[in-house]
This record gives C-alpha cells, sequence and structure tokens, in this order.
C-alpha cells in the first residue's frame, strides 16, 4: 500500500533518531510512495490475468461470430454464382447439341 508524502516525512521523521539518517533512508526505500511502485501480489497477478484472459475470449467469441457472418455471406454468393454458370452452361450446351444436330442433319446422317 503507498503512503502519502505526508506520511513518508512523519515515519521518516522518527526514524532518523532512532536509526540513523541512512538506516531510515533504506527502511523508507522500501515502503512505495506512490501506488505504480507497489510490488505485485499473486492474488493480484491472478486476478488480473483472470480479468484478461475474460477479455481474450470475449474478443476471440466477437471475430468468430464475424467470421460465421461473412462466410454465411459468402457461401449465399458462391451459390447464386454456381447457379448462374450452371444456367449458362445448360444453355450453351443445348446450343450446341442443337447446332450439331442442325450441321449433321445438313450433311445428311439423318436422312
Amino acid at each position: 500500500m503507498a503512503i502519502d508524502a505526508a506520511h513518508r516525512s512523519s515515519i521518516y521523521r522518527k526514524l532518523v533518531p532512532v536509526l540513523g539518517e541512512e538506516d531510515a533512508n533504506i527502511v523508507m526505500s522500501e515502503f512505495p510512495s506512490v501506488e505504480a511502485q507497489e510490488l505485485v501480489t499473486k492474488d493480484f497477478l491472478r486476478a488480473e490475468l483472470a480479468i484478461t484472459r475474460g477479455d481474450l475470449r470475449a474478443e476471440i467469441a466477437e471475430l468468430r461470430a464475424e467470421l460465421r457472418g461473412e462466410m454465411g455471406e459468402l457461401g449465399s454468393s458462391l451459390r447464386a454464382e454456381i447457379a448462374a454458370l450452371e444456367t449458362r452452361l445448360t444453355t450453351r450446351l443445348g446450343a450446341a447439341i442443337g447446332a450439331s444436330t442442325a450441321l449433321l442433319a445438313t450433311v445428311g446422317i439423318f436422312t
């Protein structure tokens, strides 16, 4: 737990007569002066990691949902293209069969 400047000063002034200035400075260096300097405990780290894992799982789920939606749209698009190609192929194949039948009739194979 970080202590504010007033408390640090008060504790330091009380320690100097007992320990001396150098030792008082050493003792005070063990107490963080700002929250960012606090030591990380295993429990704190576990809690932060749990939050991070939860965030990551949510992000992954969101990406999967987006991907499923895009794949569904892509599948619909591909099905429509395949149907259009099938129609064109059937039309061209029918025309080719008709033309070859007419050619063979002209040559006289069907007479």
